[in-house]
């Protein structure tokens, strides 16, 4: 990070770093501004790499944030700001940090775990003055002095320094921060590993930052290249060509659910003219070369996870729909059954890897030693997703062999979703799988066992968990069983829930119930 930024802003210090809705850094300010950030975190007595929480929106001061805290070599610890109750406690519990940089719009939920979160000491609240805060329980900071204290000469780190706690959904357990160290950052960001970003490109980044591809993939790929990275608030598929526009975005990253929700959007006559030259989809949609097409852009895809960065890659001409890519020349790559041997090609096995490079991947999860050890079994990272390879060397996904459900963009775990419906009284036990959507990706289908001599209505189940989850994890589908089906050994046979689709279940959408940020609305059914 320092390294990166120290040689654009020499190359260039009055060239746009960093825009947003009303804010544009020069290289050479967002150097200055991240000196100021990492002089105010050592007077708040962040050490050489503490963790700290992040809880920000996507906005030019969210980067200024992390780079400042990375030039105070303390430990980022991000957190989708979507968490709320256990889910939010104990990342902030897991994390053991004593600092967190929170929005005001979030103190309220942070009020309501702070009895969960003892070690949890300084809350710097951004736009507003905490007042949803516990007065008395935490010391209380201004934004303000993130960007107003004297500056501090940058720490160097060197590529096994931590920069960041990942934290991932688990599905055996709850949620496990990744030991990300600096190597890894830049494996996940260098240009060179995909072609993206260039000096001349403006980076549209719409991924939230609290995500690896928005913080890395998509703003530190900008900023290594010399690049302009232009963050939005959010995505918004409707305005997605428009934002590209207004800003001259030459080069984008979307998640495979974002790029089929711009496709799926009503044809413009304006659809090709557009600024973009270049967008990174992963995983590809099955119509990358009508998307390629209509909007005259060129795309590209890699295959990662937050454990390893992005060790298969295709390029700018080389896409084919499902195809993950290539390894890249400084990993191995290898497809294994059951007994991690290697499988022929053509056939289908499970996605191991190793780095060639050190400190390219993480160092392992945090406080969790058992779980490190089973990743690396056999001295390979064990991704869990099932693949073939073709003649010409290109892995294709075929199924995700673990439990994880992708939904909107996010990683989301079953375990976290059952432990939450599992909470309402009336129920006894639960599974929730992902099942075929509408885009490229999953939504949630929860099977659902009642207490006997209970009941509960499938709305008010819905309207308890909408309180208890981030938006994305309350279920699409509900479907109530008897039993769930089960091996000998008591674990629940996931595959045969999935098997068994939507048919029959209750779609909280065909009931005109919908989900967002926001909370909870009724519409007319099936809107």
């Amino acid at each position: 990070m320092l390294s990166a930024l120290r040689k654009s802003t020499e190359r260039h210090p009055g060239k746009a770093a960093l825009v947003d809705s009303t804010s544009r850094y020069a290289y050479g300010e967002l150097f200055d501004t991240a000196r100021c950030v990492a002089g105010a975190l050592r007077q708040l007595g962040v050490e050489r790499q503490e963790a700290v929480l992040l809880m920000l929106d996507n906005h030019a001061e969210h980067v200024v944030t992390w780079v400042g805290l990375c030039f105070a070599l303390g430990v980022q610890v991000p957190v989708n700001t979507a968490y709320k109750g256990g889910i939010f406690a104990h990342i902030v519990a897991d994390s053991g940090a004593r600092v967190i940089v929170i929005e005001d719009a979030y103190c309220e939920r942070l009020g309501q775990i702070a009895d969960q979160v003892p070690r949890l000491r300084t809350v710097v609240v951004r736009g507003g003055a905490g007042d949803a805060l516990p007065r008395g329980r935490f010391d209380v900071v201004p934004f303000a002095m993130l960007l107003g204290s004297p500056p501090a000469e940058p720490r160097p780190a060197v590529p096994g320094d931590l920069v960041a706690y990942m934290y991932t959904s688990g599905t055996t357990g709850p949620s496990r921060g990744v030991l990300y160290p600096y190597g890894q950052a830049w494996s996940c960001g260098a240009p060179e590993f995909f072609g993206s970003a260039q000096a001349e490109d403006r980076a549209l980044v719409t991924l939230p930052l609290f995500h690896v591809a928005g913080q890395f993939a998509g703003v530190l790929n900008a900023f290594i290249a010399g690049a302009t990275a232009v963050v939005r608030p959010a995505f918004h598929a409707a305005t997605f060509l428009d934002e590209a526009r207004e800003f001259g975005c030459t080069y984008a990253v979307l998640i495979g659910a974002m790029a089929s929700f711009v496709y799926r959007q009503p044809p413009r006559e304006t659809d090709s003219r557009n600024p973009l030259e270049r967008i990174l989809i992963f995983p590809l949609i099955p119509e990358v070369e009508e998307f390629q097409s209509r909007f005259a852009v060129e795309a590209l895809t890699s295959y990662g996870m937050t454990e390893v960065s992005s060790p298969l890659v295709a390029p700018v001409g080389r896409v084919r729909p499902r195809g993950c890519g290539w390894v890249r020349p400084d990993f191995e790559a290898r497809l294994v059954d059951e007994q991690d041997m290697e499988v022929e090609r053509g056939r289908v096995g499970e996605l191991v890897l190793r780095p060639k490079n050190p400190w390219s991947v993480m160092l392992g999860y945090h406080g969790r030693a058992d779980k490190t050890v089973e990743m690396w079994r056999n001295l390979w990272i064990h991704t869990g997703d099932l693949m073939r390879q073709d003649e010409e060397g290109q892995f294709f996904f075929v199924d995700r062999g673990k439990d994880a459900i992708r939904r909107r963009g996010e990683n989301v775990s079953s375990f976290e979703i059952e432990a939450a419906i599992n909470g309402h009284p009336a129920v006894l036990e639960s599974a929730a799988v992902g099942v075929a959507s509408e885009g490229s990706e999953d939504e949630v289908l929860a099977a659902i066992v009642v207490r006997p001599g209970e009941t509960v209505a499938a709305e008010a189940l819905i309207r308890y968990l909408v309180d208890t989850l981030p938006y994305f994890m309350v279920p699409r589908y509900l479907r109530f069983v008897d039993a769930l089906p089960k091996t000998p050994t008591q674990k629940v046979v996931k595959h045969e829930l999935r098997a068994g689709g939507t048919e029959g279940a209750w779609d909280r959408v065909a009931a005109g119930l919908r989900v967002d940020r926001t909370g909870l609305h009724v519409e007319s059914p099936g809107h």
